[in-house]
């Protein structure tokens, strides 16, 4: 290490040796980063595309069994030709069969939806006539709440208990600013 000029400098020597550029450098980035962070739109609930479908068909008090026998299969072997799927996925419970269909991102959802609305549609002569008829919709996230409660209590039965939420609790709730 006789000679200064032969070692390294990296950012840090030349930041030190360079005191003006750092200064003009630093402030330039605090100005635009003041600048566009008012810009930046910011929401409690962002606009979110999921690209899914669901189609429910209910029969009201029939077994899961036969239900996954004469709604689901039909249902999930037309379903399953549909363009840009990527998962299907089928939840059968006592008098309802629901089916859902996840897509490619960038897939564009309504499309899929007529797509998945035209096969259900040539299966729907096979499907049980005392059946109602299949509902399709397409996933909504902002459709849904944005924060759920549930109450109980072990001093008060059902009844005072939710008198006490809608009397009492929910005006301070909606008197909450925003």
């Amino acid at each position: 290490m006789a000679d200064g000029s032969t070692r390294h400098r990296g950012i840090a020597s030349w930041a030190i040796s360079h005191p003006i550029g750092t200064v003009m450098l630093t402030l330039t980035l605090l100005v635009l980063g003041i600048v566009y962070v008012g810009r930046v739109p910011v929401d409690l609930l962002p606009r979110i595309v999921y690209p899914q479908v669901r189609v429910s068909v209910s029969n009201p008090g029939v077994e899961p069994l036969v239900l996954e026998e004469t709604i689901a299969k039909p249902l999930e072997s037309a379903l399953a030709v549909t363009e840009n799927l990527s998962r299907l996925e089928t939840e059968v419970t006592e008098g309802r069969v629901s089916v859902t269909l996840d897509f490619e991102l960038g897939t564009n959802v309504d499309f899929a939806l007529q797509d998945a609305a035209k096969n259900v549609e040539r299966v729907r002569s096979q499907l049980p006539e005392e059946s109602d008829p299949p509902t399709i919709s397409k996933s909504e996230p902002t459709a849904g709440p944005v924060f759920s409660v549930a109450f109980s209590s072990d001093a008060r039965d059902l009844v005072a208990l939710r008198q006490w939420v809608d009397q009492r609790l929910r005006p301070q709730l909606l008197s909450v600013p925003g």
